[in-house]
């Protein structure tokens, strides 16, 4: 057996976890398909307000890709379109009918996955709008399949705080998992790795045929596709590798199967303010009402479309993300202060570090909320972000390489083998605030610019 051990990293204990039991969340009354999910995309819209809409109707398509397409998840009327800055596409929204109808979508079937061809395999995945569930390394945007990747990344495990367990959201899918390892084997010629838990026991996610098992152990980031690729084969420069998690490995074996658009998910709800902690099976773009007792929760709790690490926050009324696999509900504690702040020993407080006494009797969970602590500060090497960073790079100058808009030295630095989710904890731990996954995407716009 393949089993990787991780040492560097951080665990954020916090309360809230959702039990392992699945519930079936009732039909939203609004659903939303987000452009802004699809970072990289020039939407062009194919709907209006008022339009019909079937399951799998393609709602916008993307300009530098047509055949990309972004389809509607449920049968129903477009109720709204809602643009943002410069008239651009933010969201389409969508009231759901009263029965469900399938549009006729483009569609491989298992038995003929061998023998279509690669481009014509990509181009019915496309179509039928479910592309932008494979992504790429580097650049961690949607995957270029003008490219044959190096390798497929399936990832069956996330160490995120509070985030959904895939074996719980794959559980009795075990025939549509395999159908999605037979795709992506005919998407590439090298290998197809699903990485899993060291420990976790899964009867569908193991010894799936055509898949080359590894096993992670220790702290987050060791839940993450960066360390993967790092650990099981590091790329070269002019190599490229995809990935997707699990749960969309699923759904793509899904649409493989039945020929339909896969609608519904499987996602925790977790949070120490959320109202009910359990795992939900709901429609894809549901309204988070449908998540948190049918109202949305109030300005003192902070709802994110994801985890506390790489989530959104979106608001008790906004929607689930499309790649959102967890809603998490947090105090917002805009309004508490601590009484003398940082001088005193805050032994009931969180840290990566010893600069409090929690260390001295550590908890099992903290109830943490959404504050800063603090004002960004100008950056000071103490470690703290290496401490918790795995990856064979060294973030504190690559930060300051992309704040000097020097991408040669970024570049040498290990620049593409980050996203921000690679460098949150960096975040999380910094004494001096640093938003050091947005000057990572600085980063990795500069360099998709110039490239």
């Amino acid at each position: 057996m393949n089993v990787h051990s991780i040492q560097k990293g951080f665990d954020i204990p916090i309360a809230g976890k959702a039990d392992t039991k699945v519930e079936s969340a009732p039909e939203p009354l609004l659903v939303a398909v987000a452009a802004t999910d699809f970072p990289g995309t020039k939407p062009k819209l194919l709907v209006k307000e008022g339009d019909a809409v079937r399951t799998g109707d393609p709602l916008f398509f993307d300009k530098k890709d047509r055949d990309t397409v972004y389809a509607s998840p449920v049968t129903g009327t477009v109720s709204k379109i809602v643009l943002g800055a410069r008239r651009a596409l933010h969201r389409v929204e969508i009231s759901p009918g009263a029965t469900e109808d399938y549009a006729d979508i483009a569609h491989v079937s298992r038995a003929k996955l061998g023998s279509t061809s690669r481009e014509d395999l990509v181009r019915a995945i496309k179509q039928a709008g479910l592309w932008p569930m494979i992504r790429q390394r580097p650049v961690g945007r949607t995957a270029n399949s003008d490219v044959t990747p190096s390798a497929i990344y399936v990832n069956g495990l996330d160490t995120e705080p509070l985030a959904a367990d895939p074996v719980v959201a794959c559980e009795g899918r075990r025939a549509d998992l395999e159908a999605g390892i037979e795709l992506l084997k005919a998407l590439t010629d090298g290998k197809v790795y699903v990485t899993l838990k060291q420990g976790a026991s899964s009867k569908d996610l193991e010894n799936l045929p055509g898949a080359e098992e590894h096993r992670f152990d220790g702290p987050h980031p060791a839940g993450l596709v960066g360390t993967h690729i790092q650990c099981i084969a590091p790329m070269h420069s002019s190599e490229t590798a995809w990935y997707l998690k699990a749960q969309e490995l699923a759904l793509l074996g899904e649409w493989v199967q039945s020929g339909r658009y896969p609608t519904h998910r499987v996602v925790a709800v977790a949070g120490s303010s959320a109202p009910n902690r359990h795992y939900y099976k709901v429609r894809q773009g549901a309204a988070l009402m449908t998540l948190t007792a049918g109202k949305p929760l109030g300005e003192e709790v902070r709802v994110i479309s994801g985890t506390v690490l790489s989530g959104e926050a979106v608001g008790g009324d906004g929607y689930l993300g499309f790649y959102a696999w967890t809603v998490t509900a947090i105090p917002d504690g805009k309004d508490e202060r601590d009484l003398f702040g940082w001088a005193l020993p805050q032994a009931g407080k969180l840290s990566t570090s010893r600069s409090v006494w929690s260390w001295l009797k550590p908890k099992n969970e903290y109830e943490l909320d959404a504050r800063m602590n603090g004002g960004p500060r100008s950056i000071v090497n103490i470690g703290a972000w290496e401490n918790v960073t795995p990856l064979d790079i060294h973030p504190t100058f690559l930060v300051r390489a992309i704040q000097a808009n020097d991408l040669e030295e970024a570049l040498e630095l290990g620049l593409l083998e980050v996203t921000e989710e690679d460098v949150a904890l960096c975040t999380f731990a910094d004494p001096c605030k640093i938003e050091v996954g947005e000057i990572i995407r600085k980063g990795l716009d500069l360099y998709e610019e110039e490239g």
